[in-house]
Order: structure tokens, then C-alpha cells, then sequence
């Protein structure tokens, strides 16, 4: 008998409106997505993350998997704690001879062969250096035969980070699963349906499909070991890496309410049970040798054996920094009964929905909290349920990392924004090493994917010399940048900022080139992932990302020496550098050129947008600024880019983003179709890099807050624009404490595409002017106080 989805849904959220189940009680259940039906695979599985811990809770009622993950898990290709960065900085004279007579290949395979050979010598073998994967899954089987479930459901409430499902046993049972912010554990709550016991076992075990072969990787010999052990109250697993000393481990308190316990070699059993609550620390090691166990155990023997004590600090935390911003487009009702597979399939049929705009937002913000720990949020976040991610699930620096944490600030979370800062200020040791060995300068050279304990340049190949690409520090610096303008930290600028912009321009001084033009050319220099018409190689000259980046970074130090009022002589030699750099050149099709040198023909069809820079994340062109010919030339650029339309989600993201900039409406409309129509997003609420569920990807829905945001509110030091890429069709709604440039926050209501009310709390002293259609109005604001705009 088939039953209607939507009278289903209706049934269940009647069902569920009339029982509050304990995970809810620290929250509102407004910001509660769910399912009517379990996650088969790990991909579909509601995650909890405390930015280090995480989980994928998945599985079928009777016999559940919670994937078990940890930020700083991974098999390397060789010892953390070898310095893997060759020497070819007597190279880049030849290299430079070679590019400019054309012999690009030459020039590749010269420094390329040269530092793979060095490599080879270190013991460094691999040019993909490191696969993040999961710890294990806590396997959860349900032994008894309970009466039949009513009905069964999962949900994952975004405000408190606790994932549920009702029926885990095929009656009456729950079990409810947070990642603990205050404690740094996974907290596992299993409890037995009215007039049930629970007769459970529990095992750590291997999450399956470590075999093969994964990129230079051999996963069947990746380990020296990795064993579990059960003893009464205490579930343990033990894990060595075979090329690198470190390992890790993980330590289960388990905790019955009523019931038998008993040992078994494949874990522990439990009969008769009201409740079972679970403990779950996950400890990384630099030496596998030295066990943290003992530790671990006492203490998670100090902490409450009770579910709601260790959910209520976590959920104030968790809670507080989720409700910060929140994008309420009047769905609250739909959220309760409509169920996640049924708002996919609406958007699949229909396009873009309120709903979906809503849930998507939301689900950015809380991936975000929930995966920025010690480091930033790489291609799967800190999640993943299998061995061989694709493109080694990495930490990509040419457009992955930076969409990922784009929302951070922005969107008020400043913690998020802070991981982010503190984690590539650890690497800024490796990336100085990379600067110095591979091209002789001072400053910075990121790496395109690193192993995020030391930064160390180490992928490369012929044909992708990224030791040659001058522009990534610079654009990784600029979230500093945002975030300390965001937050109105003059403190930071100054202390944090400051320092590291001016170490770009040592940078340059060492690398840019003057040529008989009496410019400064970049040479080698890298369009990320492209490579011109008639070249087999990325390598080229004055790719006009490097150009843009370079323009971003003399014009932040000129603002700060402004500001700081700094020697003069500096900011004269800054101004020199700025008015003596490439000029962006226009292409026979009116298009702003991808690379400024004409021998470099442009290639339209491809994912990347690297020279619209000074469109998005720069702020060199918009609607409104920059010269008109070179704004028209974006938009022309943007154009051949949109006719292309990428499979790519974060490059469609990534268009509309460049779009909303230009005030090119039609193309965020249709860049955000395309996205809803192609099942870029999974059960989860996560999304995949290609159509169809392909390859599971954060960098759409991670960007996804950042998008909304560029098209409510455009911010830039002095200047807020509202509404500037809101359809008019587009729901009427309201956008509560989005954070402005000077540390201000707004909140603000429309409907039928028109401002109703806007509110501005200053986070100091300042000049706003505010535009909005054809009024602006200038603001004298004080520190503290808030402001009802009338425009």
C-alpha cells in the first residue's frame, strides 16, 4: 500500500510533535532536519563534530554503525617529521630564460625533475602526501527481538549537535549521539523504548575498505597494527602507522543503567539494560609507543555518568554560537513536515526553494562550528566514512579551503574564523621554507595540498609546478584580513595583519621581476588548474591571479599604513610596487584575459575563476567600482565562464558568488537552479563535488552561508549595501546578526523584495554610508549603540 509522502511526513510530525525526547530539551527544535528513513550508507549519515571529534551515525534499526572521526587522523607517505622541502632556487634564473623564450616545458620539466629527484633522496616517495580517514565505527547491534516500532526517524538538531534516531532497535528504543564541546569526547546514549530492556552488543571496530591501492598509497600495509580489546566497563582500540611513528587511539567508557555486562571477545554485551551510556575519546599520538590510555580512562571516570549533565554545557556552547546568525525565510513549519528527502526531491524538480535556502544555510553554519578545531575544514571536513577520498580528501589552498571558511566571520562565528588564523600561523614556518628553498625569497609559498602539521610544498609533477605559483599565500592571508575587519579588531590588524602583509611584500621584492616595460612581472607564474590553448603545462607568465593578488596586497598595506599611520618611506615603496605592476589586459572578446601576457590564449571551459579575483574575494571590481571598461570586461569574463556551466558545485558556487558581486541577478538565479536540480546534496545535508552524488564535498554547502550573504548585504570598510542580489521572487524573510566591516552587527526584514526594517548595533566608532536601491544615508555611529536605518 503506498501512502502519500506528504500525509506520511504530516503523520510523523504529529507523531513526534507530542513527545520531546531528552536531546531537545536544551533547544528550540526549531533547527531540526529529519528522515522517516535510515541512512544505508555512510554519505546519508547525520554528522556531530566539536571541530576535533566527530561522528556519521548510519545504519539500519537492529544493526547500527556510528563512524567514529578525528581531525588528525591520517596515512602519510612517509615520517611527520621529515623536512621535505628540496632546493631549487639556483634554478629560477634558467626557469625564467626558458618561460620567456616560450620553452615552457623546458622549464617545467627543469625544476620539476630536479625537485622530484631531491625528493626521491628524502625518503619522500609520494607527491600526494597523506590520506585523512576514519577511526573506527562503533558497531551497535541490537540482539533482541522487540516489539515493532511505530514508526522510526532520525533527526539531527543543527542547534544543540545532537543527531537522534527513534527505533534504533526496531521498537521503541533511541539513541542519541553529540560530540562534546566542553568535555572533547563523543557522548552515545542508547535507551530502551517504554516497557523494553535493551540487550545490546558493543565492539570498536575497523570502519571497512581499508585495501588497495589510493594514490601512491598502499592501504593493506598502512598500518603496523590496529586492535581492539573489551574488558568489563571498557571498550579500547589501538592503531600504529606503518611509514610514520605516530598512531592513535581510542577509549570507551561504558556505562549500564540496570542489566548484566558481559565480556566477550568481540566486544561487550549488555541484557537487560534500561540505558546504556557511552564515553568516546579519540587520542592522536606522535608516538604509537607511548599509550594514553591509562590516562584517558581516569579521565572519563571523573566525568557525570549522566547523559543530560554532559549534553547541557555542550549545548550552551554549541547553541550560543549557532544562534548568532540565522537566515529565517518563515519555514518553520515546513522544517517539522517535510522530512530531508522529500525537500531534496521538491528542489530537484522545482529548483530553489524557501525551505531548501533555510535548511542549506543553516546546515553551512553548523558544518562549519562543528569542523573547525586545529585546523580549517579540508575537502571532507572532518568527516568520512571510507579509505579512498577523492583527490586524498585533502587541504587545498587554490579555492577549496578558502570557499570553505568564506562564511567564518561573516557570518559571526569568530572562533571559526580564529581556527582558521591560528591554524595557517602554524604553517607559516613550512611556508616560509617552501619561499626560501624552492625560489630563493623572503615571505610566503603555499603549498596546494600539505600535510597540515608542517605546510611543506611537496605536491608537484610535470605539467603542475605549483612551486611556481607566487599568488596563494596572498590569498590565504585575506581572510586575516576579513576577519579583523569584520570584528572592527584594530588590535589584530596591527599586530597579526600588519606582520604578515608586509612579509608578502618582502616576498614580492624578492620574486618580481622589471622588465625593459618598467613592470613587475611575475615569472613563473601559475592560473590554478589551468593551462592556456597550445601549452601542456600550467606554467606561464603573468597569470592575472598573481597580478590581482599582488594589487590585493600592496593596496591592504597602503590602507593600514594609512591607518597606523606607518614611515613613509614604506608606503611610498609600497605605491611604487602597486603602480608598476602588470596591467590587466582585455581579450579580443572583451573578456578581462586570464592571463595578462596575449601569448597565453584563454581557455573558457573550465571550473576555476582564479582571474576574477578582483571581483570575488578581492575588492577591486563591482558593479560599482573599478574602472567601467575592467568591470565590463569581468562581466564578460564571468559570461564565457557561465556558458561553460561546471559540473563542479563549488564552482557553480563560485560563479554565482562573482555574480552577485557584478549585481548579475540572472546568474545567481540560475547558478543556484543548476545546483538544486543536479543532486549535488546527500540525505546528509552534505554536499558532493559532481552531480548525482559523486564525491562527498563541503566546499558547496560550507560556501553556501557566504553566498546568501553576498546577496542581503555587500560590506566594505565605510560602505553596506542592502539587498544588492535578492531576487524580488525570492522569499520574504529576515537576516538576524550578520557581521559588517568595523565590527558592526545587522539585522534586518523584507518582504516583496523590499527593506521593512533594519537594526545596526556599532561595534565602534565610525562612518557608515548605506546604500539601498537609489537612497544611501551616512551614519555617525558610537561604540555600543543600536540603530533602527530608515531608507
Amino acid at each position: 500500500m503506498k501512502i502519500d509522502l506528504r500525509i506520511s511526513a504530516l503523520l510523523l510530525a504529529i507523531t513526534w510533535g507530542t513527545y520531546a525526547p531528552a536531546s531537545e530539551t536544551a533547544s528550540s527544535g526549531r533547527w531540526t532536519i529529519w528522515s522517516a528513513s535510515p541512512a544505508s550508507r555512510w554519505e546519508d549519515a547525520f554528522v556531530t563534530g566539536n571541530g576535533r571529534h566527530g561522528t556519521m551515525v548510519w545504519g539500519r534499526p537492529k544493526d547500527e554503525r556510528i563512524t567514529c572521526v578525528h581531525e588528525e587522523l591520517f596515512i602519510r607517505g612517509w615520517s611527520r617529521h621529515l623536512k621535505t622541502v628540496p632546493f631549487t632556487a639556483p634554478l629560477l634564473p634558467e626557469v625564467r630564460r626558458l618561460v620567456n623564450e616560450g620553452s615552457n616545458d623546458k622549464a617545467d620539466s627543469l625544476i620539476t625533475t630536479e625537485a622530484e629527484k631531491q625528493m626521491q633522496a628524502m625518503g619522500a616517495r609520494q607527491r600526494w602526501p597523506l590520506i585523512p580517514h576514519p577511526a573506527f565505527d562503533l558497531h551497535i547491534r541490537h540482539l533482541d527481538n522487540v516489539s515493532k516500532a511505530d514508526s522510526y526517524r532520525r533527526q539531527l538538531n543543527m542547534e544543540n549537535g545532537v543527531t537522534s534516531v527513534f527505533g534504533c532497535d526496531g521498537g521503541q528504543g533511541t539513541e542519541d549521539v553529540f560530540s562534546s564541546r566542553e568535555h572533547n569526547l563523543n557522548v552515545i546514549r542508547l535507551k530502551a523504548g517504554k516497557g523494553e530492556k535493551l540487550h545490546v552488543l558493543l565492539a570498536l571496530e575497523e570502519t571497512p575498505g581499508r585495501k588497495g591501492m589510493h594514490f601512491e598509497h598502499n592501504l593493506d600495509s598502512a598500518f603496523l597494527f590496529a586492535e581492539a580489546k573489551a574488558e568489563p566497563g571498557w571498550l579500547t582500540y589501538q592503531a600504529a602507522y606503518r611509514q610514520d611513528p605516530g598512531g592513535y587511539e581510542g577509549t570507551a567508557r561504558v556505562i549500564p543503567k540496570g542489566g548484566i555486562m558481559r565480556q566477550l571477545s568481540e566486544g561487550l554485551e549488555i541484557e537487560g539494560a534500561d540505558e546504556v551510556l557511552i564515553l568516546l575519546r579519540i587520542s592522536p599520538l606522535e608516538d604509537w609507543k607511548k599509550s594514553t590510555i591509562p590516562t584517558v580512562k581516569k579521565e572519563l571516570s571523573g566525568l557525570p555518568a549522566s547523559y543530560c549533565q554532559l549534553l547541557a554545557p555542550h549545548a550552551k556552547l554549541h547553541g550560543e554560537m549557532f544562534r548568532r546568525m540565522q537566515l529565517d525565510l518563515g519555514q518553520e513549519e515546513k522544517w517539522k513536515t517535510i522530512p530531508v528527502e522529500k525537500m531534496l526531491s521538491d528542489i530537484h524538480r522545482e529548483g530553489m526553494t524557501p525551505l531548501f535556502m533555510e535548511q542549506i544555510h543553516a546546515m553551512g553554519r553548523y558544518l562549519l562550528i562543528s569542523s573547525c578545531g586545529k585546523y580549517s575544514p579540508p575537502l571532507q571536513g572532518i568527516w568520512g566514512g571510507g579509505w579512498k577520498p577523492a583527490w586524498i580528501g585533502g587541504f587545498v589552498w587554490d579555492s577549496n579551503i578558502n570557499l570553505a571558511i568564506s562564511a567564518a566571520a561573516m557570518s559571526n562565528l569568530p572562533e571559526c574564523a580564529e581556527s582558521y588564523c591560528t591554524y595557517v600561523e602554524h604553517l607559516l614556518p613550512g611556508w616560509r621554507l617552501n619561499a626560501r628553498n624552492y625560489l630563493g625569497c623572503r615571505g610566503f609559498l603555499v603549498a596546494h595540498y600539505n600535510d597540515p602539521e608542517n605546510g611543506y610544498l611537496t605536491h608537484f609533477g610535470r605539467s603542475f609546478p605549483w612551486m611556481c605559483w607566487a599568488g596563494g599565500a596572498g590569498w590565504n592571508l585575506r581572510p586575516f584580513y576579513e576577519y579583523a575587519m569584520l570584528t572592527g579588531n584594530d588590535a589584530m590588524l596591527k599586530e597579526r595583519v600588519l606582520p604578515l602583509y608586509r612579509e608578502m611584500a618582502a616576498f614580492y621584492k624578492d620574486f618580481l621581476l622589471m622588465e625593459k616595460d618598467s613592470l613587475y612581472h611575475f615569472i613563473p607564474s601559475i592560473s590554478p588548474e589551468n593551462a592556456a590553448y597550445g601549452t601542456d603545462t600550467w606554467l606561464s607568465r603573468d597569470a592575472t591571479m598573481d597580478v590581482a593578488i599582488a594589487h590585493d596586497v600592496f593596496g591592504i598595506l597602503l590602507e593600514l599604513g594609512e591607518k597606523f599611520n606607518l614611515p613613509a618611506q614604506e608606503r611610498k615603496e609600497w605605491q611604487h610596487y602597486l603602480n608598476h605592476l602588470p596591467v590587466y589586459r582585455i581579450n579580443k572578446d572583451g573578456a578581462l584575459a586570464e592571463w595578462v601576457d596575449p601569448h597565453y590564449p584563454d581557455v573558457y571551459d573550465h571550473r576555476h575563476l582564479s582571474h576574477l579575483y578582483p571581483v570575488f574575494p578581492g575588492g577591486q571590481l563591482r558593479k560599482d567600482k573599478g574602472e567601467p571598461r575592467l568591470r565590463e570586461a569581468a562581466k564578460k569574463a564571468l559570461d564565457k565562464r557561465f556558458e561553460f556551466d561546471t559540473s563542479s558545485a563549488h564552482g557553480l558556487i563560485h560563479v554565482a558568488l562573482q555574480a552577485a558581486r557584478l549585481g548579475d541577478l540572472d546568474k545567481v538565479r540560475t547558478n543556484l537552479n543548476r545546483f538544486c536540480r543536479r543532486h549535488y546534496v546527500y540525505n546528509s545535508l552534505v554536499t558532493s563535488h559532481d552531480p548525482e552524488h559523486q564525491v562527498y564535498n563541503l566546499d558547496a554547502v560550507l560556501s553556501l552561508p557566504r553566498l546568501f550573504m553576498e546577496m542581503l548585504v555587500y560590506t566594505e570598510p565605510g560602505k553596506t549595501e542592502l539587498l544588492p542580489a535578492w531576487p524580488k521572487e525570492y522569499a520574504d524573510g529576515k537576516l538576524i546578526g550578520i557581521r559588517l566591516y568595523g565590527g558592526h552587527q545587522l539585522s534586518m526584514e523584507w518582504k516583496d523584495g523590499k527593506l521593512t526594517e533594519v537594526q545596526l548595533k556599532a561595534g565602534k566608532d565610525d562612518t557608515l554610508q548605506v546604500y539601498y536601491q537609489e537612497k544611501s544615508k551616512s551614519l555617525q555611529l558610537k561604540a555600543g549603540q543600536t540603530y533602527q536605518i530608515k531608507l
